[in-house]
Order: structure tokens, then C-alpha cells, then sequence
């Protein structure tokens, strides 16, 4: 497999062309179609089809007894305990009157990014690039990936969340946005504190990408690194190391258990995060600044 023949553990992790332009005038060759951009769309329609599904079960099923509950099925029933919580919990508490008007938007920042994590841990890389081997002697890469694990992505969701909480206080209320970079503070020293809000309200998006982009790719570095040391251990006889490589392969276990742990915490943080900066904006009694961050600070010791 081509996870465990790799030189370089980063060539796991990072992005690389499936279709690309002819060389142009001034920008020269574009990708036009990556690992990255097919994972986005494999997760979207999953994400989309699931939700759909579970949603029809949902509205329709009967409640009230076991049986109603057996009868929706494990994930529905799962799918809807996750909302409820991220709705009634997360939400709520943050945004008091307008969580219902803007949940649906969380959830699905919520689920999207979950599915892209996750799609990340199933070896469709290596599983593509074999087909191709023994199918047609192709001898590129594989299609598969983490789409989290590039930062144009993850720019890509900050860029979005930000156009969605900004977008919304503006067209709620144009003159107490403006009012907001002034942080409450007397007329006296709005020249520092305007241009600090400002600055913090730039930096937030980057934040939302770069804590989502270098959490999902550090742990597949992680786990490409250990599986290198297993055919190294094994050699191409069989000795006293090869029974040393299971040690790599217990620690390979280890860290895939805690990288789907990983992506579920990564995919509320993003939302979490989102739902705070959206209350700053639009409800005046929710956290802000310093103290928001210790909120969140709460929920990513890992």
C-alpha cells in the first residue's frame, strides 16, 4: 500500500492535481479538479443524502415507545440526539431568540466538516491507487484524502462563516455593527479600539482555519510516520525486528481511535466557535471577547 511505501510521510496529507490546465500566459498550469476538490463533493452529497434520510424519518416516525425509537433506526436516532444537543446546549445559551432561526446553518457546518473528517480516515487513497496498479498499470496517486487537510478548504469554511455571521449583523443592524468595533469603550480612546476590533474581527476566520487545517493534518502525519517504521522493522527477512514492528501498529490503533475522537471535537469547535462570534454580533448579553475564549478553551484541551 502506498501508505506504508512512502518516503515521506507528508505525501499523505497533502493535495495534489487530478485534472490541470494547459500552461497559460501569466499564471501557467492550474489545477482545475484535486484530491481535495472530489473528497468536498463526496462529502457534501453523503452529507445531504443522510440528512435528508434522517430527516424524513424523523418528521414521519411515531414517538413514544421503544419500538418507535428501534424503529428509526440507530443513526436517526443518533443524528437527532446530536441536534437536539448542539440546538438546545450550545446554541441556545448563545444566541436565546434567534438559535432556531440560525441552527440550521450550524448544523450544517456541523455535519459537513464531520463528514470530511471522517472521510479522511478511510484508506480510499490507498484503495484507488491499487485498483488502478492491478486494473489499468497506472502509476500516479490515489483519490482520497482529508479535504480538512488543506488550508484552502478550511479558508474556504472560515471565509464562509465569516460571510455568514458578518452578513447577518449587518443586515439586522447596520449602525450597532459599527457600533461593536467600539467594544463600549469612551470616545476618548476609540482610535486604539477601533483598529484592535478590526483586527480581531480579520483574525477570527483565520483562526476558524488554521486550529481545523492543523488539527487534521498533524494526526495523519502522525499515523503515516508510524506506519513507515512497520516495513522497516519487517525488512526483507524475517528476524528479531520484524516481531518489533506490532509496536508501531498498537500505537497506529491508538492514535486512529483518537483521531476519530478528534474529528468529531474539531467539527463542533469550528461550529461552536462560529455560534459565539454570530452571538457577539446579534445578542448583546452574549460572551465576548476573553471570555468566550475561555468558553471555548473548555472544550479543546485535546
Amino acid at each position: 500500500m502506498t501508505v506504508l511505501a512512502a518516503a515521506n510521510p507528508l505525501d499523505h496529507v497533502v493535495d495534489k492535481p487530478l485534472v490541470q490546465s494547459g500552461d497559460l500566459p501569466l499564471i501557467g498550469v492550474q489545477w482545475l479538479i484535486s484530491n481535495a476538490t472530489v473528497m468536498l463533493l463526496l462529502a457534501g452529497i453523503l452529507t445531504a443524502l443522510i440528512m435528508i434520510y434522517a430527516a424524513r424519518r424523523i418528521t414521519t416516525g411515531k414517538r413514544g415507545t421503544l419500538d418507535d425509537f428501534r424503529a428509526m433506526g440507530a443513526g436517526t436516532n443518533l443524528i437527532e440526539i446530536v441536534c437536539l444537543y448542539l440546538r438546545d446546549s450550545i446554541f441556545r445559551p448563545v444566541l436565546g431568540q434567534y438559535t432556531d432561526k440560525y441552527t440550521p446553518t450550524l448544523w450544517t457546518f456541523f455535519w459537513f466538516i464531520l463528514m470530511c473528517n471522517l472521510l479522511g480516515l478511510l484508506p480510499l487513497a490507498d484503495l484507488t491507487w491499487l485498483i488502478g496498479k492491478i486494473g489499468w498499470k497506472y502509476d500516479g496517486h490515489g483519490i482520497g484524502g482529508t479535504a480538512t487537510q488543506s488550508i484552502w478548504v478550511t479558508g474556504g469554511l472560515a471565509v464562509s462563516a465569516f460571510v455568514f455571521y458578518t452578513g447577518i449583523a449587518l443586515a439586522k443592524d447596520p449602525v450597532g455593527y459599527f457600533k461593536h468595533l467600539t467594544a463600549g469603550a469612551p470616545p476618548a480612546i476609540w482610535i486604539i479600539m477601533i483598529p484592535v476590533e478590526i483586527l480581531g474581527t480579520l483574525i477570527k476566520p483565520f483562526a476558524l482555519a488554521l486550529r481545523l487545517f492543523a488539527n487534521m493534518t498533524g494526526g495523519h502525519i502522525l499515523l503515516a510516520v508510524l506506519l513507515s517504521f512497520v516495513p522497516k522493522l519487517i525488512g526483507d527477512k524475517v528476524s528479531v525486528s520484524s516481531g518489533l514492528a506490532i509496536l508501531p501498529m498498537i500505537g497506529i490503533v491508538l492514535i486512529y481511535m483518537l483521531e476519530i475522537l478528534v474529528a468529531f471535537i474539531q467539527a463542533f469547535v469550528f461550529t461552536f466557535l462560529t455560534c459565539v462570534f454570530l452571538g457577539q454580533l446579534v445578542v448583546h448579553d452574549a460572551p465576548h471577547g476573553d471570555e468566550a475564549m475561555g468558553h471555548e478553551g473548555g472544550h479543546t484541551a485535546s
